[in-house]
């Protein structure tokens, strides 16, 4: 019958696709494993079509480390009344829409998210993410832990920041998990020095999204949007040279073309439909492509197809550009536009083949504008106490991983919680204090969690290293206001002092204590070492949130601390017998001196003079602050002054005036001048024994309050010469070396002067200075200040400097963080502790200036124990040459570790190193020159070449010499990094 038909049918039906389904198991069980050969990089790059335009659509998401909501939340995706974000969702939308096209590609930047989402996959996704890596599909660009600032992080957090990155691409994808290419995409204006770093990891190119708008204009007319920068003018190979790119709707699609979930874009391609928009579109993006082509030299452009947190629907942006695509490439010979799927890499390789000549960039791009009347100077500042943090939390971090290289095993979780703590507080709303209050704390809190995390490694290996009864396990990290619970509470107790520097130091150490009673200090061989009671500011006493009984503080020198090594010492209170401090009221002219230097204060208690064995200038130390112009962004000319953008109400700084109250104490080791000006500025000048410059401590805050659409303040320091300097002047780049700068000028076009105080204002991560530049002697007078923090500073008038120091705003300004600039604590406005040094010279200033900052970035670091009687000198000394500052001792793997070694000189011969005297009682196995990342052996580096408009001499591309084994000479200027494997 037809019934039974029908079920023989089923069974016969059944039975076929039961051996079918056996055969097929049996295939894939002795099947190979899929092969993929690593058609990563350039390989993997799509062809490019002569005589058309070639579109690159470059498929990213723009992730920040923090900026409105925190880390933990922009993963989460939690808090979404603040913003709609969730990074985890975006990396599971964007591997599955990749593995349903192998055409199409997206390109990854911040591994502090991929790592976190890396660990949760599980092995068959890793395969799968690990097959679109190798098949140059998922491409990871730039690569640092967070995209770093460029203006107010030091150069060794940058260094720090990348390789951490970089090194965890490429542990888990090899080769083709390494970089090629850098991704600036929104810093607000960016360093010679960060181009220099880049340049000696490796990278081909950069490419950044923020150009000054005035820039950008001229560079679009002269086609000039695309350069090559020099990282180091001085140096005559190509290793500095970086190929630069400024992308042209900064990071942005082509306007109308967002096709994310959070934009309102949309291709809309079927001609029955009533809002068929497809012939209009593509008119409107071919018309957008011929414009932007109008302003690059080759065939070849870059379109950035992403924003702040798209992909998390990839399957909404990668199905409205397949449209895009598809029909552009079937009507190529109407439109001669090619379009693929691509990335920077691809696009740069592009380029690179268009044998194209480019010009040559020398200088930076600070300060960035994004309007006549929005100078991105502000940042330079803001929130000065998390930028202090964070300079101590990185110095902290140098110091433990030298530590740990020594008695460390690898993955120690201490360790790994200060390296994200320091390298996410690169980000570029982190150091720049341009988050949200709430993201702000949480930076914080991180900061304070490694710091904590280093602190343990650090004591757990120097207890370990001095082998004896004694501990030092206790930390005061609230020194910066003169506050220690543990010296406070203790009658006798044990000093550790450590020297993270790779040469003998000596110290001057300031203990808090609460009596002026009399108290004696001991080396490990029990001689008394000299000591000085001071008494504390009584603005330092009253510092909101201050716990603590401590009036005073017992000053010693720690001499000859070694390189690398720790001093001990015991501290006693000897008899309750106070000690009569000299403290004068300061109503006649005070002169203070040591063996180099001389300083005068007048009966008003101004400092006015200072005097070394060469040289005498007039100077005047003040203080002063701008109010920030109020507006409500509507129009340029009504910006207000905010996190971002600097803005003074009027031209001229208000002096905050004499001080109200000067006093003067005057010592054995060291003579201050203790200067109270207002309820909310004070300062306290140093002069301590046999040193050579002036440190100038100095407490802002609380800033009064004020209520929104009224102006706020903005303070600076302010030194005034009689240093003809005219319109020239030196800042730093990234604590680094130094670049000139010249009032109201412009080196690559004409500045509009709309804002003439703030368009002068440049980075200061770690010194300023002026020089007399009409003498005709190659010893010129010159007055350098170095700085504790990062702080925007200018000279607005010949032989003057002016720093800021600290800004409370009420009022936002529009750029996007939504909140004024009015940090508070303990219910008032934020007090901030920090200091100056200011050196007077004529010879070798930039050297001398570059040591004192290297001495202020890596302090000895201290640690307390209770009172032990037999203490013993450390048996670790290193002493590397002069010239030879120790950059990076971290452990590698378990039987290496990562040297860096910077030769500080600008000019002169080579000197040479050993690398053996790194490594006192261990012997080096091998050693291995690599990229300054340190996952790059340096004879596998293959860079791209470029043609540029200068006349190239002496093109010499060999890195360094090497003279034995374990020795090298290091250049001026040169950083070279080793991987060493100890026996």
């Amino acid at each position: 019958s037809s019934v039974q038909s029908a079920l023989e049918w089923e069974m016969c039906w059944r039975m076929i696709c039961y051996q079918h389904f056996i055969v097929w198991i049996l295939f894939v069980i002795n099947a190979p494993e899929r092969s993929f050969s690593s058609n990563c990089g350039y390989e993997s790059c799509p062809k490019q079509k002569d005589g058309m335009i070639n579109v690159h659509f470059v498929p990213h998401t723009h992730n920040d480390v923090g900026w409105l909501k925190t880390v933990d939340q922009y993963y989460y995706g939690s808090r979404s009344d603040i913003q709609r974000a969730g990074v985890q969702y975006i990396l599971d939308s964007v591997v599955d829409a990749l593995l349903k096209d192998p055409e199409r590609r997206f390109i990854y930047v911040e591994s502090a998210f991929f790592w976190r989402w890396w660990g949760e996959q599980t092995e068959e996704k890793q395969k799968e993410v690990k097959n679109l890596v190798e098949e140059g599909r998922l491409e990871f660009i730039g690569g640092g832990w967070s995209m770093n600032d460029e203006a107010a992080a030091h150069y060794t957090a940058i260094i720090d920041n990348m390789s951490y990155g970089i090194k965890f691409f490429s542990d888990n994808f090899g080769k083709c998990g390494r970089p090629r290419v850098s991704w600036q995409i929104d810093p607000f204006g960016h360093s010679r020095e960060q181009a220099n770093i880049f340049a000696k990891m490796g990278f081909d190119g950069l490419f950044f999204g923020r150009l000054d708008y005035a820039d950008k204009e001229k560079r679009m007319r002269d086609k000039t949007m695309e350069m090559i920068w020099k990282g180091d003018p001085d140096e005559k190979s190509s290793r500095s040279d970086l190929f630069t790119g400024a992308l042209f709707h900064a990071y942005s699609p082509p306007p109308g073309f967002c096709f994310d979930s959070l934009c309102q874009d949309v291709l809309m391609d079927d001609p029955r439909m009533e809002d068929f928009n497809m012939d209009e579109k593509v008119a409107e993006f071919v018309k957008y492509t011929l414009f932007q082509a109008s302003s690059y030299a080759t065939d070849n452009l870059i379109m950035t197809m992403g924003e702040d947190f798209n992909y998390m629907n990839a399957n909404m942006w990668f199905k409205n550009m397949d449209k895009l695509k598809n029909f552009l490439n079937t009507n190529q010979d109407k439109h001669k536009i090619n379009v693929m799927y691509s990335t920077p890499s691809c696009y740069l390789k592009s380029v690179h083949s268009s044998n194209t000549t480019w010009t040559v960039k020398s200088d930076d791009f600070f300060p960035y504008a994004s309007d006549p009347h929005a100078y991105w100077t502000g940042y330079f500042t803001s929130r000065p106490a998390l930028k202090g943090m964070i300079r101590q939390a990185n110095s902290l971090l140098q110091a433990c991983k030298q530590i740990h290289s020594r008695h460390g095993t690898i993955g120690d979780k201490g360790l790994e919680t200060a390296k994200r703590s320091v390298a996410v507080n690169q980000h570029h709303d982190a150091v720049t204090g341009t988050a949200k209050q709430h993201v702000t704390d949480d930076y914080a809190l991180r900061l304070h969690n490694g710091m904590t995390a280093c602190r343990k490694v650090m004591a757990d290996g120097l207890n370990n290293e001095l082998g004896m009864g004694c501990s030092f396990d206790d930390y005061c990290p609230m020194l910066n206001i003169s506050q220690c619970a543990f010296t406070e509470q203790r009658l006798a107790f044990s000093i550790l002092v450590y020297n993270p520097l790779a040469n003998n130091v000596s110290s001057f150490i300031r203990i808090p204590v609460k009596n002026k009673h009399v108290y004696r200090v001991l080396n490990h061989e029990n001689y008394e070492v000299e000591t000085q009671l001071v008494p504390l500011p009584d603005q330092v006493l009253r510092i909101p949130g201050r716990l603590s009984s401590a009036k005073y503080e017992l000053v010693f020198f720690a001499d000859n601390i070694p390189g690398l090594g720790s001093k001990l010492y015991k501290f006693e209170h000897v008899s309750n017998e106070e000690i009569n401090l000299e403290v004068e009221r300061i109503e006649d002219t005070v002169i203070l001196g040591n063996s180099h230097l001389k300083m005068e204060v007048n009966k008003k208690g101004i400092l006015k003079r200072i005097k070394t064995k060469t040289s005498d200038i007039h100077l005047i130390q003040e203080f002063a602050y701008y109010k920030g112009a109020v507006g409500d962004n509507s129009e340029f000319v009504k910006r207000a002054s905010g996190a971002y953008i600097f803005r003074p109400k009027g031209n001229i700084a208000i002096p905050v005036g004499k001080p109200q109250s000067a006093t003067v104490i005057k010592g054995n080791l060291v003579q201050e001048v203790h200067q109270q000006f207002n309820d909310w500025t004070s300062q306290v000048i140093r002069l301590y024994r046999g040193h050579k410059h002036l440190e100038l401590e100095w407490i802002i805050g609380p800033l009064p309050s004020s209520q929104h659409e009224t102006p706020g303040l903005e303070v600076i320091s302010r030194y005034r010469t009689d240093i003809d300097s005219g319109d020239l002047f030196k800042t730093d780049s990234n604590g680094r070396f130094m670049i000139q700068r010249q009032r109201n000028h412009r080196p690559t076009w004409d500045l509009n002067l709309t804002e003439p105080v703030s368009a002068n204002y440049y980075p200061v991560v770690s010194r300023m200075s002026i020089e007399d530049s009409n003498s005709v002697s190659k010893q010129k007078k010159q007055v350098w200040v170095m700085t504790d923090r990062a702080e925007g500073g200018t000279s607005l008038q010949s032989g003057e400097m002016e720093l800021m120091l600290h800004r409370r705003l009420f009022n936002d300004d529009g750029f996007g963080v939504g909140e004024a600039l009015n940090e508070t604590a303990f219910g008032k406005g934020l007090v901030v502790r920090g200091k100056h040094k200011l050196l007077l010279c004529e010879e070798d200033c930039e050297i001398a200036s570059r040591r004192i900052a290297e001495e202020e970035l890596m302090k000895p670091v201290i640690f307390f124990g209770e009172y032990c009687s037999n203490l013993r000198e450390s048996t670790t000394s290193v002493e590397l040459p002069a010239d030879i500052k120790l950059l990076t001792m971290e452990k590698w793997s378990e039987e290496s570790v990562l040297v860096r070694l910077e030769n500080i000189k600008i000019s002169g011969d080579p000197t040479k190193v050993d690398l053996d005297a790194l490594f006192p009682g261990r012997t080096i196995a091998s050693t291995l020159e690599t990229t300054l990342d340190g996952s790059l052996p340096l004879a596998e580096l293959k860079r791209l070449k470029w043609k540029t408009s200068e006349l190239e001499l002496n093109r010499n591309d060999i890195e360094g010499s090497k003279t034995d084994d374990f020795s090298m000479d290091l250049k001026p200027k040169q950083i070279r990094s080793y991987i060493v494997k100890l026996r």
